[in-house]
């Protein structure tokens, strides 16, 4: 979930950290593994990692922002959307994926946690909207261009509304804990999407 798009108002520490922000990053993920769960707040993340709060607040604006930046750093070598050539296998290799991302104890909990906080502040929905959303929505919607093109998808199928309807669900079960997140519903999920946007047979 990578990203160097930036946004004002200083909403992390890039895509660069010194050794002090490494260490920041590393203590609050260090964090979202205990378990049961603690709270994570400014004073929390410089006592895990050993540092001023002063210094975390010179790098990052919030506890919203450095838990951000771990997280983002963290789940984007598990988020990469794949290119094989073969679509179907493709969509459902990515929706498994991100299934077991938010179904880990360390993460989903906090990217619900991050969307809460969104809502209240405008910074972090920027920066989440920029540093996350967006790039992620990009390399979707050109795999799903890709396979538009090459027959694997209809047409007339319009690819963000494909998106939606392909991941839309996951997102819908972490934010609201409706039922249990498994690679198996993650695989029932790209088989019904890729049911209605396929080609017919």
């Amino acid at each position: 979930m990578s990203s160097a798009i930036t946004t004002e108002g200083r909403p992390g520490a890039g895509d660069a950290p010194d050794g002090t922000g490494r260490a920041v990053l590393a203590a609050t993920l260090e964090l979202c593994r205990v378990q049961p769960p603690v709270p994570i707040d400014l004073a929390a993340i410089a006592a895990r990692a050993g540092v001023p709060e002063a210094d975390v607040l010179a790098r990052w604006p919030s506890a919203e922002a450095v838990l951000l930046d771990a997280l983002r750093g963290e789940v984007a070598p598990a988020l990469v959307f794949p290119d094989t050539g073969d679509f179907a296998a493709d969509l459902r290799a990515q929706l498994v994926a991100i299934a077991r991302v938010f179904a880990d104890p360390a993460v989903g909990p906090r990217l619900v946690a991050l969307a809460g906080a969104a809502g209240r502040d405008p910074a972090i929905a920027r920066a989440f909207a920029e540093r996350v959303f967006k790039p992620n929505r990009m390399l979707s919607r050109r795999r799903f261009e890709q396979a538009r093109a090459a027959g694997q998808l209809r047409p007339e199928v319009d690819v963000d509304t494909g998106i939606d309807l392909a991941f839309g669900p996951l997102w819908f079960r972490l934010l609201l804990s409706t039922a249990p997140l498994s690679p198996e519903y993650a695989a029932a999920v790209a088989e019904l999407a890729l049911d209605g946007l396929g080609p017919a047979h």
